[in-house]
């Protein structure tokens, strides 16, 4: 993998997740919802909690967990970088870039935005989330199929 996409890539995920949050935050009122249809809203609420909101107003807490999650990534990229596959490294910065996301949201909001919200008319809903959720929750998963069927030991 080319030295600049370990900054380009993260710098996109992050850079898209902050530009849907400032767009939900300016055209949605907080604690409001745009119903799109049955299966899909856009909301404007916050979090101070991690996933599925557990665990609300640790947010100093979650700021120092989150930074040393980051400081871990950033170097075990640079450590493994070489017997990293290709899927693996994209995972990783997938969840990098989650994270950072989300950091930002932290220490300057007091909170995540969270806008997209799924679910069955009203009665199923999932959690709000937003795309550095989505990038870390793609980034794991990406990284568990890798090692289950795709650990071949290759340069990246």
């Amino acid at each position: 993998m080319k030295k600049y996409l370990y900054f380009l890539l993260p710098l996109i995920y992050v850079a898209l997740d902050h530009i849907t949050k400032f767009l939900v935050i300016k055209n949605i009122p907080y604690g409001s919802f745009i119903k799109i249809n049955d299966y899909f809203s856009l909301v404007n609420i916050s979090n101070t909690g991690v996933a599925f909101s557990m665990f609300q107003n640790n947010n100093i807490f979650f700021i120092c967990l989150v930074s040393l999650v980051i400081l871990f990534l950033i170097f075990f990229l640079y450590k493994n970088k070489k017997e990293l596959t290709k899927l693996q490294t994209h995972a990783l910065l997938l969840i990098l870039a989650g994270g950072i996301g989300n950091l930002i949201d932290r220490l300057f909001r007091g909170a995540v935005v969270d806008f997209i919200d799924v679910g069955y008319k009203e009665v199923y809903r999932w959690p709000a989330f937003n795309v550095a959720d989505s990038c870390v929750c793609i980034g794991v998963t990406l990284f568990i199929i890798s090692l289950l069927f795709f650990n071949k030991k290759a340069k990246v």
